[in-house]
């Protein structure tokens, strides 16, 4: 339930945010983030030696309380003299009760028949359940972080990406970068009519 908390402080607070869940093939350990976080870490380096990802448990847990941790923050720096920026990672089983993944594939079945479809073959080969979220998407120099991060993930996992708001599932992290930026130059738009 706390884990919950900072999804929800994240949404609520730091508009215009995005939730993306990514589905993977292999079953993940909390301490296999780590891992993960070294790999992206490395490939981004390749581009700029002054990159970083940092990540964070977050709740101060105990070190025995780290194999049973859900929730980080990753920290990006996409090179030397940007800005950090950070992104809300959890990281569930797929036959944990209280992963996410179940109400999303909902929520996308809702949107569109096909699309529900899509995530539920998605689901049948896949083991974890993944999710990044970022908020403040407003500014494109917060944008490409999180992207960027996405795509890190998703290529080192060969995972799915499943995103509502971008109306996608796909493992393409190039086709689900171009949807997320439209889906929020949209609701930029529908902000402006609005008012």
């Amino acid at each position: 339930m706390a884990d919950n908390i900072y999804l929800q402080t994240l949404v609520n607070t730091e508009q215009p945010a995005r939730m993306v869940g990514m589905l993977t093939p292999r079953q993940m350990r909390p301490h296999e983030l780590e891992r993960l976080v070294g790999v992206c870490l490395t490939a981004m380096r390749e581009e700029d030696q002054g990159a970083s990802l940092t990540l964070t448990p977050l709740g101060n847990p105990t070190a025995a309380e780290l194999e049973l941790q859900r929730t980080w923050r990753v920290t990006v720096r996409e090179y030397t003299d940007s800005e950090p920026h950070d992104c809300l990672v959890q990281l569930f089983s797929l036959d944990d009760p209280s992963s996410t993944h179940f109400a999303m594939v909902d929520h996308l079945a809702t949107m569109d028949d096909e699309l529900g479809m899509e995530a539920r073959q998605a689901l049948q080969s896949s083991q974890t359940f993944l999710t990044v979220a970022s908020g403040k998407l407003d500014d494109q120099n917060r944008v490409h972080p999180f992207q960027n991060l996405v795509a890190l993930f998703s290529s080192a996992l060969g995972a799915w990406i499943l995103d509502p708001a971008a109306a996608l599932v796909t493992q393409d992290a190039g086709e689900w970068a171009d949807s997320m930026e439209m889906s929020l130059s949209l609701e930029k738009d529908m902000g402006l009519l609005r008012r």
